[in-house]
Order: structure tokens, then sequence, then C-alpha cells
């Protein structure tokens, strides 16, 4: 009973205070104008470069030239 009592006391007191109210919402500003919107810089140009699909080769000798102490 007393755990019910220590759980319900706190929720029975914020429940008797008074409700959130939110601030007033500031006034709407005025909508962008697009004669004086500036136009976008032109993007990275992008250059695809054909890979042909072959078999994977043996990565011991590139794992060793990575190793540490390994010929480079």
């Amino acid at each position: 009973m007393k755990i019910l009592f220590a759980a319900s006391l706190p929720l029975a007191l914020w429940g008797c205070t008074q409700p959130f109210e939110p601030p007033v919402a500031t006034p709407l500003i005025r909508a962008a104008d697009p004669n004086l919107a500036m136009s976008a810089t032109p993007g990275p140009s992008v250059v695809h470069t054909s890979h042909p699909i072959v078999e994977p080769e043996d990565w011991r000798q590139l794992n060793d030239a990575q190793a540490p102490g390994g010929s480079s």
C-alpha cells in the first residue's frame, strides 16, 4: 500500500498544476522574393570510368607489401 501511495502522490500533485501554455508565436515573416534569388553555382563535373570485371588476384603480395616491415 505504501508503494502505491508513494507512486500515486506525485502523479496526483502533478495533475493539479496549471496546464502548460506554449509561448505566443512570433509573427510570420514575408515570403521570399523570387526576383532576389541567386542562381546556384554549378556542381562538380562527374566522369565515369569503366572498369572491366576480372578474376580476383592473389592478395598475399599486396598484404605483404602493406605489412609493417614489408617490402614496398
